[in-house]
């Protein structure tokens, strides 16, 4: 039987470990377009036409949420496992054979943690 934990579980308690909240990431972040679609762009595998789609359908700070657990959950930690629990959605389902995050993959992240088109 595996143990799963959502990713936006997961997010929670390694902020909570770490001291921190969502608010000191985010205003530690890039929030100019241009840096979040660099971002974007190197840790998914998207075109810079696609990235811009997404930019005008998620806020600054939804899309830096993204990249920092997509960053820390994903790519610095391949096995998706956090403190035993295989992390939701897994590496498989949201990485691709390049190592990068996937078009789908970005979706399901977004959802995991909560995230709505228009909403900040």
């Amino acid at each position: 039987m595996r143990r799963l934990k959502t990713l936006k579980e997961v997010l929670e308690d390694f902020l909570r470990e770490q001291g921190l909240t969502i608010d000191d990431i985010l205003d530690a972040m890039d929030e100019d377009p241009k840096g979040i679609l660099v971002s974007l762009t190197m840790r998914v595998n998207i075109s810079e036409e696609e990235a811009l789609k997404i930019l005008k359908l998620y806020t600054s700070r939804q899309l830096n949420l993204a990249i920092f657990a997509i960053q820390v959950f994903y790519l610095s930690n391949p096995s998706g496992y956090y403190k035993g629990y295989l992390i939701y959605p897994t590496p498989d389902m949201v990485r691709g054979p390049d190592g990068l995050i996937t078009k789908e993959g970005l979706t399901l992240i977004l959802k995991s943690l909560g995230l709505k088109p228009g909403y900040a």
